[in-house]
């Protein structure tokens, strides 16, 4: 966002008012006192939250995830491009959840920066264990999964794709749209590998470097990292002398937007 914030609200007077959580909850000193204020502001009987976030403060995110359940409007949400960490948590609260094709769903344990005496540090680690505790909740009410299976994903920091996430019951419907339509030279390809095609719609394939660009400058993703992300494939393509393996292509459009999105 532009006024260098983490949310944006749109329409809060109309009856279709719709959330931009898009950037790191709680930075720039905007707590969730701030987003719930605003939450609380609407009084229309539905509403969209928009989500494109790498996570931020988990007890932030938890007094969100908190308001959102408590509020009165059916609300339903929508996952844009990354909704990583916390921000996979406080989604959990939306009423429906909907990921774009191309998005991604990341969850993990919580962490903190060490520091301290070793009676600090177990300390601290006893806290992180009831957080992980509490996203735990949060994610079993939604999905219905076993205690056991949800904390083996959040033990290997799980990434999950739109397709793989609804299997498990984390989103209820995959959109239409990408929000992730990473920008790769399809061109310097024998063919399009069906793992490929499975996240474009048929006239989203690009077919020169032109409408490549185009697509990872829609993702979010700068004009030098979109030119090196083509040139990098066309580079590896040639080196290899054959065409990438699905999951490899897959593997290698999503690096870029995770990597813009982890390290905004």
């Amino acid at each position: 966002m532009a006024n260098k914030s983490w949310f944006k609200f749109e329409g809060k007077a109309t009856d279709t008012p719709t959330i931009y959580i898009y950037g790191v909850i709680g930075a720039y000193d905007i707590g969730a006192k701030d987003f719930i204020k605003e939450l609380n502001g609407i009084k229309a009987k539905e509403a969209t939250i928009r989500m494109h976030s790498p996570g931020g403060d988990v007890f932030e995110g938890m007094s969100i995830y908190n308001a959102i359940e408590e509020h009165p409007a059916k609300i339903t949400g929508q996952v844009d491009g990354m909704c990583g960490s916390i921000c996979s948590v406080l989604a959990m609260a939306c009423d429906t959840l909907t990921m774009a094709k191309g998005s991604m769903m990341m969850i993990h344990n919580a962490s903190s920066p060490i520091n301290g005496n070793a009676q600090e540090m177990r300390k601290r680690a006893e806290v992180l264990d009831q957080v992980d505790g509490i996203q735990l909740a949060a994610y079993r009410a939604k999905t219905g999964m076993s205690e056991k299976d949800i904390k083996a994903l959040m033990d290997k920091t799980e990434f999950m794709n739109a397709e793989i996430a609804k299997s498990r019951g984390f989103c209820d419907a995959i959109g239409n749209q990408l929000a992730i339509r990473a920008e790769v030279d399809f061109t310097c390809l024998d063919t399009v590998p069906d793992e490929v095609k499975a996240m474009f719609n048929e006239r989203d394939i690009p077919t020169n470097e032109r409408d490549l660009e185009a697509i990872l400058r829609d993702a979010g993703i700068s004009k030098k990292d979109a030119l090196t992300a083509v040139a990098q494939l066309k580079a590896e393509t040639r080196r290899d002398s054959e065409v990438l393996e699905g999951e490899k292509m897959k593997a290698f459009m999503q690096s870029f937007v995770i990597r813009e999105i982890l390290t905004t």
